[in-house]
């Protein structure tokens, strides 16, 4: 918990026991002005009025305060942990299998982080606050009728300890709708992302049955949580309704004998309230203290993941080298490597192209060159350095598919160098064949859907050639980048490519046509 935390959460108690002070002043102030009109007290009336109504302004201030605190307090702490664990996920190794889906990590950055927020600035301070309302209350209470206090006392703990019987049912429910509603998340976010193929292989049906089931699962496992609340809320209030009608019959009988003045009794009907408020709060925080927990242990999931080492850039000069030397890489879940005692050089200033079968490494390759990955056995180096992350300043990459982000097309080309110049930006539009940009109606403010909808594949894949060309670096890594472009502007944008960068960069393409390998200084096959 950061410092800054931790004092807005000591503002928050101080504002919490301030209202106590207040409300205990409202009952004695109550008491006081009874007192006065039935001539128990001399005061003056006037000033019995003036000491009540002060009293509630402050009490009504307090609120109010709290209030507003709390619910900044929420955001600022939701925003915090949201920064440190968006982050921290972003940085996590990758080992080429995510172990989480995007929408699960969307959920729990999201649901799981605000019950958590709300926890750390609305929970804890309450009970620290409703415990010191308790001892302060029931202190005041004892000064006027010590054997009511403990009637009550032993009424409402009997009936909070009774209807919490079934907390460890109650977490194993709460865990299970948070991980369905993390299913629900990830159903609607792929839907929403392959659209197009869902209309096109008329699955919507199959999805929408899926997610009725999703829904009414979370609907049944809600109706029995909702069930488990109903019993323990009706034992609390029970429980409550028998301390009412105690410190009632408490008054009347202590009216009827006469040790009981009408302020006292007036005393008596609020310090009631006052001391079952606590208990009854105790009561309520225990679920959301499990709801917390299941949402702490899911964050703590994310929390657990490894971060890349942090290394300062070493940014090389000119067109680095990369040699690959006896690398041998498998995935975790997989016991046959995908590459296996493989060597390769790519030379300074070189065009080099990548081919081999489907299946047999190629993409695994880039990934180990990019420092992504960790080769099982062997080493790569880039200009004698070892691949990773201090690295990845000096690449310039396209992966397969649309990369292309939300936003206009000059936010996806600043994506690559924030400060980059419009001739900069004309410049590599044009050696990637994309000069089409221009034609639009709003230019390079055209805005990109997600995945860069609204344009065509190989309209995206011009773009993020683009993009990638204007990434300061000495190599330039092509992922099957071409793919959606026709032959003739294939070759156009590889000759662009070529007569530009040629000898300054060193180019590392993976390709299967023929136009990539007329260019090429040299063509690494990987075997299967």
């Amino acid at each position: 918990m950061s410092s800054t935390l931790r004092w807005r959460m000591l503002v928050s108690i101080a504002a919490g026991l301030v209202r106590i002070a207040a409300s205990l002043g409202f009952v004695w102030a109550s008491k006081h002005l009874v007192d006065i009109a039935t001539k128990v007290s001399s005061d003056s009336l006037g000033r019995g009025i003036a000491l009540f109504i002060g009293i509630l302004a402050v009490q009504i201030a307090v609120i109010i305060f709290a209030n507003w605190w709390n619910s900044y307090n929420s955001v600022k702490a939701q925003n915090h942990i949201r920064n440190q664990l968006f982050g921290h996920v972003l940085r996590s190794r990758w080992n080429g299998r995510e172990k989480f889906l995007s929408g699960d990590i969307v959920n729990r950055l999201e649901d799981d982080i605000r019950i958590t927020s709300d926890l750390l600035v609305d929970s804890f301070p309450g009970i620290i606050i409703t415990l010191a309302q308790l001892l302060a209350a029931s202190v005041y209470l004892l000064t006027l009728a010590p054997n009511l206090l403990w009637v009550l006392i032993i009424l409402m703990f009997a009936a909070v300890v009774g209807s919490r019987l079934f907390f460890k049912r109650f977490r194993k429910i709460m865990a299970e709708i948070r991980a369905r509603e993390s299913e629900v998340q990830q159903t609607m976010q792929e839907s929403f992302q392959h659209r197009v193929l869902m209309l096109t292989l008329t699955g919507v049906e199959r999805i929408m049955t899926h997610f009725g089931w999703l829904q009414s699962d979370i609907e049944c496992k809600t109706r029995k949580r909702l069930n488990y609340n109903a019993f323990a809320r009706g034992l609390m209030l029970l429980g409550f309704q028998a301390g009412h009608v105690a410190a009632f019959l408490w008054g009347i009988f202590g009216l009827a004998a006469g040790t009981v003045t009408y302020g006292m009794m007036t005393a008596f009907l609020q310090l009631v309230g006052q001391v079952q408020r606590p208990i009854a709060e105790l009561g309520r925080q225990v679920p959301t203290f499990i709801r917390a927990i299941t949402s702490i242990e899911r964050l703590m999931d994310l929390q657990e993941l490894e971060e890349e080492p942090k290394a300062e850039s070493i940014l090389l000069p000119d067109a680095p080298e990369v040699t690959v030397s006896n690398v041998t890489f498998a995935y975790p879940d997989l016991s046959r490597p995908v590459l296996k005692n493989f060597s390769c050089q790519f030379k300074s200033g070189s065009f080099n192209v990548i081919t081999g079968p489907t299946g047999v490494g190629k993409s695994t390759l880039i990934n180990l060159i990019l420092g992504l990955l960790q080769p099982t056995e062997g080493q790569i180096t880039v200009d004698g350095h070892p691949a990773g992350g201090a690295l990845r300043v000096n690449f310039m990459y396209v992966p397969q598919g649309n990369s292309l982000l939300s936003g206009t097309i000059r936010s996806n080309l600043l994506l690559a160098k924030e400060d980059a110049s419009l001739s900069e930006i004309k410049e590599a539009l044009y050696t990637a064949e994309a000069a089409f940009v221009y034609d639009l109606p709003e230019g390079l403010d055209t805005p990109c859907g997600e995945s860069g909808s609204g344009l065509s594949e190989g309209q995206a894949q011009r773009i993020a050639i683009a993009r990638a060309l204007l990434r300061p670096g000495g190599i330039l890594i092509l992922d099957e980048s071409t793919s959606a472009l026709d032959a003739d502007t294939e070759s156009r944008m590889l000759e662009n490519i070529h007569r530009r960068h040629h000898a300054g960069k060193t180019i590392i393409l993976i390709s299967h046509r023929d136009a990539a390998i007329r260019f090429a200084d040299a063509v690494v096959d990987i075997p299967e």
